[in-house]
């Protein structure tokens, strides 16, 4: 299996941001995992790729689920305007662009001939989606900030960046993977948002630092979970249903 790709040279920004925060082991087990080390030798199979773009979108389309449940327990009226611009940036109403990210999403899926209907999602991609919504419904918002912030934005561009390697390397047009991009440049805006609360509350409250890091690690292993199921879906031809 691939070295876990060295996070300060690809991505300087966010190491220097989360160094403090993402734990190194959890970012090497998101990169230890079968496709994203395929992705970056750029020898992932069309097929991983299409069955991730599928149950990647039955996860990502609950993201404003997501957002809103952590809104609901934020005490400071700032802390949840600067999230509601978070959430009117993924509806389409922000600097990133006209259209809502689900949108370009199911957009790139119908240009690439994909139909999320016809596959249902694997076990390992509910776990990730129950997993979240719990953790950001929860009555402390260290947790959620920990599952959408660090579980989840902080880490977009580090791992989208593996995964457009990987789908430019299988001839994926590159006019039809915008998405990839706009989130690539976009959503460490959007973490860094949510770090300032975090940084703010560890100053107020350090003990619940153990809190928001539970709940990132928690997220991560499932994440690394929905990308394990891939590869083993991928491999098993027995799998009609995900026949893609």
């Amino acid at each position: 299996m691939l070295e876990p790709m060295n996070t300060e040279e690809k991505h300087p920004h966010v190491l220097s941001a989360w160094d403090h925060l993402l734990a190194p082991h959890l970012i090497a087990k998101l990169d230890q995992t079968t496709f994203l080390s395929r992705c970056r030798s750029e020898t992932v199979s069309r097929r991983e790729l299409e069955i991730f773009l599928v149950q990647q979108n039955h996860y990502s389309r609950h993201f404003t689920r997501y957002l809103c449940a952590l809104l609901v327990h934020l005490g400071s009226e700032e802390d949840r305007q600067a999230l509601i611009e978070n959430l009117f940036e993924e509806m389409g109403y922000g600097e990133l662009g006209d259209e809502p990210h689900s949108k370009i999403y199911r957009d790139m899926l119908t240009k690439l001939d994909l139909d999320p209907s016809a596959h249902p999602p694997l076990p390992e991609t509910t776990a990730l989606v129950d997993t979240m919504l719990k953790l950001c419904s929860h009555p402390n918002p260290m947790m959620g900030l920990g599952a959408l912030c660090l579980g989840a934005e902080a880490i977009v561009p580090h791992v989208y960046s593996q995964i457009m390697k990987g789908l430019l390397a299988r001839g994926f047009p590159q006019t039809h993977l915008r998405f990839f991009p706009l989130h690539i440049d976009g959503d460490d805006d959007h973490a860094l948002t949510m770090k300032a609360i975090i940084d703010r509350e560890l100053r107020r409250n350090p003990e619940s630092k153990s809190d928001l890091l539970k709940s990132a690690e928690e997220c991560i292993l499932r994440r690394v979970e929905f990308f394990d199921s891939i590869s083993r879906i991928s491999n098993d031809r027995r799998e009609v249903m995900y026949a893609i």
